[in-house]
Protein backbone atom coordinates (compact mmCIF):
# COMPACT_ATOMS: atom_id res chain seq x y z
CA UNK A 1 0.00 0.00 0.00
CA UNK A 2 1.36 3.66 -1.35
CA UNK A 3 2.15 5.71 2.10
CA UNK A 4 0.83 8.76 1.30
CA UNK A 5 2.91 12.55 1.91
CA UNK A 6 1.07 14.57 4.23
CA UNK A 7 2.31 18.25 3.59
CA UNK A 8 3.61 19.86 0.37
CA UNK A 9 4.51 23.74 0.17
CA UNK A 10 5.22 26.43 -2.22
CA UNK A 11 7.60 28.89 -1.64
CA UNK A 12 8.10 32.17 -4.52
CA UNK A 13 9.66 35.14 -4.63
CA UNK A 14 9.98 37.61 -7.29
CA UNK A 15 13.83 38.19 -8.79
CA UNK A 16 12.45 41.08 -11.05
CA UNK A 17 10.00 44.14 -10.48
CA UNK A 18 7.43 46.66 -11.99
CA UNK A 19 10.53 48.82 -13.39
CA UNK A 20 12.27 45.62 -15.05
CA UNK A 21 9.02 45.75 -17.49
CA UNK A 22 9.07 49.06 -19.93
CA UNK A 23 5.66 51.42 -20.22
CA UNK A 24 5.46 49.73 -24.18
CA UNK A 25 5.40 46.22 -23.01
CA UNK A 26 3.00 46.42 -19.95
CA UNK A 27 0.02 44.73 -22.32
CA UNK A 28 2.39 42.53 -24.75
CA UNK A 29 2.37 38.78 -24.17
CA UNK A 30 6.46 38.89 -23.98
CA UNK A 31 6.06 40.49 -20.18
CA UNK A 32 4.94 37.13 -18.87
CA UNK A 33 8.87 36.07 -19.11
CA UNK A 34 9.99 39.15 -17.52
CA UNK A 35 8.31 38.63 -14.72
CA UNK A 36 10.45 36.24 -12.35
CA UNK A 37 11.52 34.29 -9.38
CA UNK A 38 12.68 31.98 -6.94
CA UNK A 39 10.51 28.81 -6.64
CA UNK A 40 10.85 26.34 -4.26
CA UNK A 41 8.68 23.29 -3.45
CA UNK A 42 9.04 21.65 -0.17
CA UNK A 43 7.52 18.05 0.76
CA UNK A 44 7.23 16.82 3.73
CA UNK A 45 10.02 19.87 5.23
CA UNK A 46 12.41 18.69 2.34
CA UNK A 47 13.46 20.78 -0.30
CA UNK A 48 12.11 19.00 -3.49
CA UNK A 49 12.63 21.92 -6.37
CA UNK A 50 14.05 25.13 -6.21
CA UNK A 51 14.41 27.04 -9.79
CA UNK A 52 14.57 30.34 -10.59
CA UNK A 53 11.39 30.19 -13.45
CA UNK A 54 8.81 32.82 -15.31
CA UNK A 55 6.17 32.79 -12.58
CA UNK A 56 3.65 34.71 -14.81
CA UNK A 57 3.91 31.46 -17.05
CA UNK A 58 3.68 29.48 -14.14
CA UNK A 59 0.18 31.50 -12.48
CA UNK A 60 -0.76 30.53 -16.67
CA UNK A 61 -0.53 27.28 -16.40
CA UNK A 62 -2.15 26.48 -13.35
CA UNK A 63 -5.08 28.93 -13.98
CA UNK A 64 -5.32 26.80 -17.59
CA UNK A 65 -5.27 23.84 -15.30
CA UNK A 66 -7.99 25.04 -12.88
CA UNK A 67 -10.44 26.22 -15.91
CA UNK A 68 -10.15 22.64 -17.37
CA UNK A 69 -10.82 20.85 -13.86
CA UNK A 70 -13.74 23.60 -13.47
CA UNK A 71 -15.17 23.03 -16.80
CA UNK A 72 -14.43 18.74 -16.94
CA UNK A 73 -15.53 17.82 -13.11
CA UNK A 74 -12.11 15.56 -13.05
CA UNK A 75 -8.63 16.48 -12.14
CA UNK A 76 -6.16 16.07 -15.35
CA UNK A 77 -2.48 16.43 -15.41
CA UNK A 78 -0.89 19.42 -14.69
CA UNK A 79 2.09 19.87 -16.69
CA UNK A 80 3.96 23.16 -16.50
CA UNK A 81 6.31 23.69 -19.50
CA UNK A 82 8.61 27.15 -20.50
CA UNK A 83 9.01 28.66 -23.92
CA UNK A 84 12.27 29.59 -21.82
CA UNK A 85 13.72 25.89 -21.65
CA UNK A 86 13.34 23.75 -24.96
CA UNK A 87 12.62 20.65 -22.76
CA UNK A 88 10.14 17.71 -24.19
CA UNK A 89 9.36 16.78 -20.52
CA UNK A 90 7.19 19.67 -18.20
CA UNK A 91 9.58 21.41 -15.85
CA UNK A 92 6.73 20.42 -13.09
CA UNK A 93 3.61 17.98 -13.18
CA UNK A 94 1.00 16.82 -11.16
CA UNK A 95 -0.02 13.13 -11.72
CA UNK A 96 -3.25 11.96 -10.67
CA UNK A 97 -4.36 8.08 -10.47
CA UNK A 98 -7.35 7.22 -8.74
CA UNK A 99 -8.07 9.18 -5.81
CA UNK A 100 -4.22 10.30 -5.56
CA UNK A 101 -1.59 12.34 -6.81
CA UNK A 102 2.04 12.63 -7.90
CA UNK A 103 4.01 15.75 -7.76
CA UNK A 104 6.95 15.28 -10.45
CA UNK A 105 9.81 17.77 -11.97
CA UNK A 106 12.64 16.94 -13.79
CA UNK A 107 14.88 19.51 -11.85
CA UNK A 108 14.25 17.46 -9.03
CA UNK A 109 16.77 18.91 -6.07
CA UNK A 110 16.44 15.31 -4.60
CA UNK A 111 14.29 12.31 -4.84
CA UNK A 112 11.24 12.32 -3.06
CA UNK A 113 8.77 9.57 -3.10
CA UNK A 114 5.05 11.70 -2.83
CA UNK A 115 1.90 10.68 -3.26
CA UNK A 116 -0.74 12.83 -2.22
CA UNK A 117 -4.49 12.69 -1.51
CA UNK A 118 -6.24 14.19 -4.74
CA UNK A 119 -8.56 16.87 -3.22
CA UNK A 120 -5.54 17.97 -1.40
CA UNK A 121 -3.27 18.59 -3.58
CA UNK A 122 -5.44 20.36 -5.81
CA UNK A 123 -6.36 22.50 -2.79
CA UNK A 124 -2.94 23.63 -2.78
CA UNK A 125 -2.59 24.22 -6.32
CA UNK A 126 -5.56 26.33 -5.93
CA UNK A 127 -4.54 28.21 -3.28
CA UNK A 128 -1.28 28.44 -5.20
CA UNK A 129 -2.49 29.78 -8.15
CA UNK A 130 -4.88 32.64 -6.39
CA UNK A 131 -2.01 34.02 -3.99
CA UNK A 132 0.35 34.01 -6.86
CA UNK A 133 -2.16 35.62 -8.87
CA UNK A 134 -2.64 38.28 -6.34
CA UNK A 135 1.08 38.89 -5.28
CA UNK A 136 1.75 39.73 -9.15
CA UNK A 137 -0.82 41.98 -9.97
CA UNK A 138 0.35 43.90 -6.72
CA UNK A 139 4.13 44.01 -7.53
CA UNK A 140 4.03 44.78 -10.61
CA UNK A 141 1.00 47.06 -11.07
CA UNK A 142 -0.40 45.01 -14.51
CA UNK A 143 -3.69 42.95 -14.61
CA UNK A 144 -3.66 39.42 -15.40
CA UNK A 145 -6.61 38.89 -17.62
CA UNK A 146 -4.44 40.97 -19.96
CA UNK A 147 -2.21 37.65 -20.39
CA UNK A 148 -4.57 34.76 -20.06
CA UNK A 149 -5.20 33.12 -23.29
CA UNK A 150 -2.29 35.91 -25.09
CA UNK A 151 0.45 33.88 -23.89
CA UNK A 152 1.31 31.39 -26.28
CA UNK A 153 1.40 27.75 -23.54
CA UNK A 154 2.59 24.20 -24.99
CA UNK A 155 -0.77 22.43 -25.36
CA UNK A 156 -0.63 18.98 -23.58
Amino acid sequence: MDSISNKIEFFYQFTSNESDIPKRLRKDPSTAFRIEGDFKIRINDQLYFEENIALLEFYLYLNKWISKIEKKGTVPEFRYYSLEYDEDEPIISLLPFDKKARINSIWEVQKIYNVFDLNYIVEKLTSLCFQLGEDIERHYNIKLKTFIDKVPLKEY
